[in-house]
């Protein structure tokens, strides 16, 4: 398998320079292998498939609340919608759902999504254990418009930025592997170039490579990488999701009786394993 990972190393080198020519999906597989649609971590969203997703209910700090109704599936598009919700506490109503299978390396995953406008995280990641113990990819989370002019990025560019990160926690102690991309820094080719997350629909996608490295994906292109501080011991499986914090502000309660903005919108989500040619 070494050789397999040196090969994808070059490839990977490689599409640095063609992706300003032209908009790629998953990575090139080297000689000899190619990339199998992984079915049960693939879905159009013509329907809410039940064989494919669970509704993951568990909660975030408060505002927010995960309950099943705010999920569901429009126009062929998966909807998790934030609306205001009875109560002084979890004021916040909103969703998540996880896959019902579980991948590892190599392989690679990309979702078309479309951002919440309002004051939230749009999360595409995986995972497998808690707080105190796991092994997490967080592909994209993107807040598209943070009430809190302090945030880390600048209210004015976090919009654009897609956060990527690997969270590692053992008994309690979590090391993390961040990286950011922003859509000003695509190509000029680029269609989404300079564009929100929050106007127009953008691509995102992850090629976990082997038990430390992911190299993250942009509207097609190759933005970066990151390697964990530990090694992946476990297989994760696949999220969508939509939540709110104080770090960047809580979405005010006009914004979440707007059906305009309220809700994050994904279009398909591809998932591949890289398998030897027969």
């Amino acid at each position: 398998m070494d050789r397999i990972y040196i090969n994808l190393k070059l490839f990977l080198t490689i599409l640095f320079i063609i992706n300003t020519l032209c908009v790629m999906s998953q990575p090139m597989a080297p000689k000899g292998y190619k990339w199998e649609v992984v079915k049960v971590l693939s879905d159009e969203f013509n329907d809410f498939d039940e064989l494919k997703w669970n509704y993951s209910l568990w909660n975030y700090d408060a505002p927010n609340i995960m309950i099943k109704s705010q999920v569901s599936v429009k126009n062929g598009k998966l909807c998790i919608k934030a609306e205001n919700h009875n109560d002084s506490v979890r004021w916040m109503k909103t969703g998540r759902i996880m896959s019902k299978a579980q991948i590892s390396y190599p392989m690679y995953t990309e979702c078309r999504m479309k951002a919440a406008d309002i004051s939230a995280y749009n999360t595409y990641w995986l995972n497998n254990g808690n707080s105190e113990n796991r092994n997490e990819i967080d592909i994209c989370e993107n807040n598209a418009n943070p009430n809190n002019p302090k945030t880390k990025h600048g209210i004015a560019d976090f919009p654009y930025i897609m956060q990527s990160n690997i969270h590692h926690a053992v008994n309690g102690k979590n090391l993390r592997s961040p990286s950011a991309a922003s859509t000003k820094f695509l190509s000029e080719k680029n269609k989404n170039k300079g564009k929100n997350f929050h106007e127009a629909y953008h691509t995102f996608g992850l090629y976990w490579e082997d038990d430390r490295k992911c190299h993250w994906f942009l509207d097609g292109e190759y933005v970066g990488f990151s390697s964990a501080q530990r090694k992946f011991t476990r297989e994760l499986n696949i999220y969508f999701g939509l939540w709110s914090n104080s770090w960047d502000g809580f979405p005010n309660k006009k914004e979440l009786d707007d059906n305009s903005k309220n809700t994050m919108y994904v279009d398909w989500i591809h998932t591949y394993k890289l398998c030897r040619k027969k």
